[in-house]
């Protein structure tokens, strides 16, 4: 798993490799590290502003780069969504 911070998020970046074929799917998440409640504890509580879930359905990528490198680029299309990050081009 990868995790980077794009803007105020962290998006976390993940491939599975599929048993039957050998190619890998991309899966991502993005969450809030600030949250709803903040700083409790000492620890920040993130908010899943979209929970893990695998982004280009009907992909199957050659390789674990590859699949990691589609989820960063499905998370960039989400986050443009929420009018946080300008989606690529």
């Amino acid at each position: 798993m990868h995790t980077e911070r794009l803007g105020h998020y962290e998006v976390e970046l993940s491939a599975r490799q599929f048993i039957h074929n050998g190619g890998w799917a991309a899966f991502a998440a993005i969450h809030d590290p600030h949250g709803e409640h903040g700083e409790h504890d000492g620890h920040a509580e993130r908010a899943a502003v979209v929970p893990e879930q695998r982004v280009a359905d009907e992909t199957v990528f050659a390789s674990e780069a590859a699949a990691i490198a589609g989820a960063r680029q499905a998370a960039l299309v989400m986050l443009g969504n929420l009018g946080t990050v300008n989606p690529p081009r």
